[in-house]
């Protein structure tokens, strides 16, 4: 049995994992000061409840993760922190690992998807724009622990809209949830359009697509365009079979990822136009199932 944690700000998702199939799962709520020991200590005495036999353990932890230290978590507010004398008082001999959460999410999705040797690429489309890479069933976190950090690829030569990071024109500026509003704000008064441009959000503006609304399909194309064109590049870079699009923006389905598709197309080398893209299908289990085969 494995285990695999998907940490968030408030709740832990846990997975127990057998034969890359989610068996059983735990949800423990947490505070920052003792947010690894809660998980730890809930992982410990549920599996002694269960009987379970423990093989492995491993984390998705969202920021930036180098080897088992954590450099920064931001969005928990917890930075500079050892897991390993930590782990070691709950499991002091279970074989353990941690990376970021796309690239746990990554794995999670290839492994569903096809087998433990496969190569693909995570895209997560939510308030930022986020990656994860897997190489013949192993992530790679790249010499900086930063490999996957795409959002912050220069994609835009048009608005060069400041990105939260300090950089300008970044792939997250326009395609995430926040980059879609900010885009389709900027052109509201072009075209013409029934959404509202003091309360839209991201799934508005992608279901006015669907309906043929000029603004949503005008912004729908936008964002399309600036992912085919991050992925041709990553492609060419890294030759991997599959990418999978998640996050909430992957909600919007065909519309979105057949565009992505047709833009990719355009800009894709040929020896890599016959990729597959797809939308990644597990949601929130990815994290999970992936981070137990870290």
């Amino acid at each position: 049995m494995r285990v695999g944690v998907d940490v968030g700000g408030t709740t832990v998702k846990v997975g127990f994992v057998d034969d890359y199939k989610i068996v059983d799962r735990l949800v423990v709520e947490t505070k920052k000061e003792t947010l690894f020991q809660d998980v730890l200590k809930a992982i410990k005495d549920y599996s002694e409840k269960k009987n379970y036999t423990l093989e492995k353990m491993g984390f998705g932890l969202p920021g930036h993760v180098v080897g088992n230290v954590i450099d920064k978590l931001p969005n928990v507010g917890i930075e500079n922190l050892d897991l390993e004398p930590i782990v070691r008082d709950y499991f002091p001999d279970l074989e353990f690992g941690c990376t970021n959460d796309a690239n746990a999410a990554a794995l999670g999705e290839l492994l569903a998807d096809c087998n433990s040797n496969g190569s693909g690429y995570m895209i997560t489309l939510g308030t930022g724009v986020g990656g994860g890479l897997v190489i013949e069933g192993k992530v790679r976190d790249g010499s900086h622990a930063n490999c996957g950090e795409i959002g912050h690829m220069f994609v835009d030569f048009v608005h060069n809209y400041k990105c939260a990071c300090g950089l300008h024109g970044c792939l997250e500026t326009v395609a995430s949830a926040t980059g879609i509003v900010r885009v389709a704000k900027d052109y509201h008064s072009v075209f013409e359009t029934k959404l509202n441009k003091d309360t839209m959000t991201a799934k508005d503006i992608m279901d006015a697509a669907k309906e043929g609304d000029q603004l949503g399909l005008f912004v729908l194309n936008m964002v399309s365009d600036a992912l085919g064109r991050a992925i041709a590049a990553i492609e060419v870079s890294v030759d991997v079979d599959t990418f999978y699009i998640g996050g909430g923006v992957s909600n919007a389905g065909d519309i979105l990822i057949n565009r992505i598709r047709e833009y990719y197309k355009r800009y894709a080398h040929f020896a890599v136009k016959n990729i597959s893209i797809k939308k990644a299908m597990l949601g929130n289990d990815a994290g999970m199932l992936g981070a137990a085969y870290l």
